[in-house]
């Protein structure tokens, strides 16, 4: 039985490999196409930066210029922050999913579908609400991507993204969702190190002057409200559902072996 029944019909189990591989290929294709053809309305995009930089103000909260000051002052921090913008997106987020896949199979379903619908919701504001970057509107800001190219950022790369699509920021969403997967599948207390790497990420988006620090809002509050929906709950943060499958099985009485420690696991999320 389905220990786990919150959000069910909003998950979907997985395909074969194969399938899944095309599946997520191609909706990661159709998201880049449909963000790249939203509509680039430029003076909506700097009324809504305007907006964004008047609420930031009003409580105190505007540190993307103090950052993008502090981070040219090194170029090797320039460096390492422009790499990671440009890359880390790119590989970690895959690579979870399919060390999920592989690995973590009983976890995969929940996960991969709330990463899924975050996705397509975060489309739909970009299509709806456009954003410019700090970069463009914020007096002083140096777009430390573009002014130190690395890989596939360099000029001409503008034509190929929609540089009006700031929130929410799914660089920092996906970074969030990456951590969730490893705290909620592992044991081991070490796996709340995995906090850095959206904490990194935010960092590096406001530092380099692509994002304000309510776009990681919005790109937090966009992984987080699909993967309540789909079933997860704040106390798999803390006691992840692989431990309490392990207490489970571990019980006077309860069944040994392999199989029903996959069961008991498995029940938890999928």
């Amino acid at each position: 039985m389905d220990m786990r029944p919150q959000g069910a019909r909003l998950r979907w189990r997985p395909l074969p490999w194969f399938l899944e591989l095309v599946s997520i290929l191609a909706g990661y294709g159709l998201y880049s196409l449909v963000r790249l053809l939203a509509p680039h309305r430029v003076v909506a995009s700097y009324d809504n930066a305007s907006l964004v930089l008047g609420i930031e103000r009003a409580i105190g909260l505007f540190p993307e210029l103090a950052l993008n000051t502090f981070l040219i002052q090194y170029h090797w921090l320039v460096d390492f922050a422009s790499y990671w913008y440009a890359t880390a997106h790119f590989v970690v987020t895959p690579g979870v999913l399919i060390w999920l896949f592989v690995r973590h199979g009983w976890a995969y379903s929940l996960l991969r579908s709330a990463l899924v619908i975050a996705t397509v919701s975060a489309l739909v504001v970009y299509a709806t609400w456009p954003l410019a970057p700090p970069r463009f509107v914020v007096a002083g800001a140096v777009d430390t991507v573009t002014e130190n190219p690395v890989i596939w950022a360099k000029e001409g790369a503008a034509a190929f993204v929609n540089e009006f699509a700031a929130m929410p920021s799914l660089h920092v969403g996906w970074a969030v969702w990456c951590a969730i997967a490893v705290v909620v599948v592992l044991r081991s207390p070490w796996r709340h190190l995995a906090w850095l790497y959206p904490a990194t990420t935010t960092w590096v988006v406001m530092a380099t002057a692509n994002h304000y620090v309510l776009d990681a809002v919005g790109g937090t509050l966009v992984v987080l409200v699909p993967l309540y929906l789909c079933g997860l709950r704040a106390r798999d943060l803390w006691w992840s559902p692989a431990q309490e499958a392990e207490t489970i099985l571990s019980a006077p009485g309860a069944e040994a072996g392999t199989a029903g420690r996959r069961g008991a696991t498995g029940a938890s999320l999928v």
